[in-house]
């Protein structure tokens, strides 16, 4: 977004044409930033819950909007990576102007640490009414007895 600096004189009886001027001035600065808004390619983080149990982790993402297709989720070694793009359905026109923008749209992006060893097979996934569910089951490592529980030869 661009901004103006704009010096002016206050004038005795022109509030009416001061406060003109600062509704122009903000409604130039919301169509620059409605315009940055439309094209956007800054990749953002989309909201997660991450849950852990002794056998597994949760991972839900909210991505309402997104279409199935338009999600990619890959588990590497040690992280999750849901990455996508976000499309603005509706038409953009030049006469409407944003009172707020607060849904993000454009490629997010989401990496989720695993500190452990996973089952990868057992890993599953799924989308339903915005929101994306990764099931992620811990490999279960089999306890080696201790030499001290070891039977007596």
């Amino acid at each position: 977004m661009r901004y103006k600096q704009v010096t002016y004189r206050y004038i005795e009886g022109s509030q009416h044409r001061l406060e003109q001027h600062y509704r122009r001035l903000l409604h130039d600065a919301l169509r620059q930033g409605q315009s940055s808004l439309v094209q956007s390619s800054t990749t953002w983080r989309p909201l997660a819950d991450i849950l852990e149990s002794p056998q597994r982790m949760l991972v839900k993402v909210e991505l309402a909007g997104v279409q199935e297709d338009e999600i990619e989720v890959t588990l590497y070694q040690d992280a999750l990576v849901v990455s996508g793009v976000r499309r603005n359905a509706s038409e953009y026109q030049e006469s409407l102007c944003y009172h707020e923008a607060q849904i993000r749209y454009g490629p997010f992006r989401l990496e989720v640490f695993i500190p452990y060893p996973v089952n990868r097979d057992a890993v599953t996934a799924r989308y339903e009414c915005g929101f994306l569910w990764v099931d992620i089951p811990k490999q279960q490592i089999e306890q080696k007895p201790l030499p001290s529980d070891m039977p007596d030869e």
